[in-house]
């Protein structure tokens, strides 16, 4: 039998955009909201799939931090401070979404878990979204 869990967490975050052209190519930060579906089969002792602590764990790596397209002299001139997140990429809540994904997938992986992020929806603001599905 498969089981779904759900868990909703929030991290603040700065980031940029240098690929774009408008005011989000400038330095700027959000309180990003993340939702998290994954299935699986739980452990056969705990009856637990994931603990939900561990899920947020994963995505505080992002909080309170500076989040760069690792290609952004920005993130050079940062790291003489404090040490930015790296993204491959523009750090957009769609990259956002499959980075987040890899990470928990590649954890429940590591561990030896039966579970896989089924949907995951970074929240950039109020209204606005990016879906990524299981592939």
């Amino acid at each position: 039998m498969v089981t779904r869990i759900y868990k909703e967490t929030h991290f603040d975050a700065s980031h940029r955009l240098m690929h774009y052209v408008g005011k989000c190519s400038r330095l700027h930060g959000h309180r990003w909201s993340v939702e998290v579906w994954i299935d699986g089969t739980p452990d056969e002792k705990t009856q637990i799939l994931i603990d939900y602590n561990i899920i947020k764990n994963i995505i505080n790596v992002y909080d309170h931090q500076v989040i760069l397209n690792k290609e952004d002299p920005m993130a050079e001139v940062l790291s003489r401070f404090q040490t930015p997140v790296l993204t491959n990429g523009d750090p957009t809540s769609e990259l956002l979404a499959v980075d987040i994904r890899d990470r928990l997938n590649t954890f429940c992986r590591e561990n030896k878990m039966n579970a896989r992020v089924a949907k995951i929806r970074v929240w950039e603001s109020d209204g606005c979204y990016a879906e990524v599905l299981a592939e």
